[in-house]
């Protein structure tokens, strides 16, 4: 599916993003479901890439594992090979705002006064603000997956996941956005549920069995504080749970995510597809960032979808 699509016709990135979006749409149209989840899978790979850049990726090079600009894999001890085409993504252009400063009263203003006279008020101290950044758009740039590379064999820095671990982080970060999580017997084979904030789980569950559970329900309930441009059923919400559920069981190596190996997220319409892309990817590399430190994304990437 992703091979149909030709770069050289391609002007713009914006474009390759929209005929990206397009071939999916025809994949799973067309009957290959299975297109669907090499998107979430790239997801699941960059989580701290832009929904866009992912589907950039996505459709260049689904097969991409670890990807730096040309310089960055130089620094690293390995170089691109000759003739390796570049991955197209977008970079954020940051500028630096001029620091400003409070000049101080003249020297004069300063000076002891006269006997019976009121003191003038003292000058204001002179002060230095740090720059701040500022964004000024984006520009087009190359990256190159590793295995377009050749040098040195870079360390894995993998780590075996302690889901026990993983569970306590997740329901700490579900705490920390306002959410409560009581048990009770009465949930039976669903073992969970969510409502405004409320989360509901089945005790007594063993840590591999629970963490997908309470994953599905956080990522419902964050999904709901994610601002969009369109109004949803709650049948496509549910599917965004749990294709978020997906890409995070993926990014960290858990067999749990086949238990959401059954989402869809095309219901039609090709934009709404790609809002729900934007959304899963968003709640997913939130989530992942709070029990993932080194997957975290900026404190604002819950607000909204651009």
């Amino acid at each position: 599916m992703l091979n149909t699509i030709q770069n050289n016709q391609i002007q713009t990135s914006w474009q390759l993003a929209q005929a990206s979006i397009d071939s999916l749409t025809q994949a799973i149209q067309s009957g290959r479901s299975e297109a669907l989840f090499t998107y979430l899978q790239t997801i699941a790979k960059f989580p701290t890439y832009s929904a866009r850049n992912v589907l950039l990726i996505a459709a260049q090079r689904p097969t991409a594992t670890h990807l730096e600009g040309m310089r960055s894999w130089n620094d690293l001890g390995r170089s691109v090979r000759p003739g390796e085409k570049g991955i197209r993504i977008f970079a954020p252009m940051l500028g630096v705002k001029p620091a400003t400063q409070n000049v101080s009263q003249p020297e004069e203003n300063s000076k002891k006064p006269a006997r019976g006279k009121k003191a003038a008020a003292a000058p204001p101290k002179k002060t230095t603000q740090q720059p701040e950044t500022q964004l000024l758009g984006f520009r087009g740039v190359y990256v190159f997956d590793i295995s377009q590379t050749g040098g040195e064999a870079l360390p894995d820095s993998r780590q075996p996941v302690d889901v026990a671990e993983k569970l306590e982080k997740l329901a700490s970060f579900a705490q920390a956005q306002g959410m409560t999580i009581e048990y009770a017997e009465w949930l039976g084979e669903k073992k969970g549920n969510s409502y405004r904030g409320k989360i509901r789980l089945l005790p007594n569950m063993e840590p591999d069995e629970a963490f997908p559970v309470l994953l599905r329900e956080v990522a419902s309930q964050l999904l709901y504080t994610i601002k969009r441009r369109t109004f949803v059923t709650r049948a496509l919400h549910q599917q965004e749970a749990k294709a978020a559920a997906f890409v995070i069981c993926e990014a960290l190596g858990l067999e749990s995510k086949t238990a959401f190996s059954d989402c869809q997220l095309y219901y039609g319409d090709s934009r709404l597809l790609a809002e729900s892309l934007a959304v899963v990817h968003r709640a997913a590399a939130v989530i992942l960032g709070a029990i993932t430190p080194e997957s975290a994304v900026p404190a604002d990437a819950a607000q909204g979808v651009n």
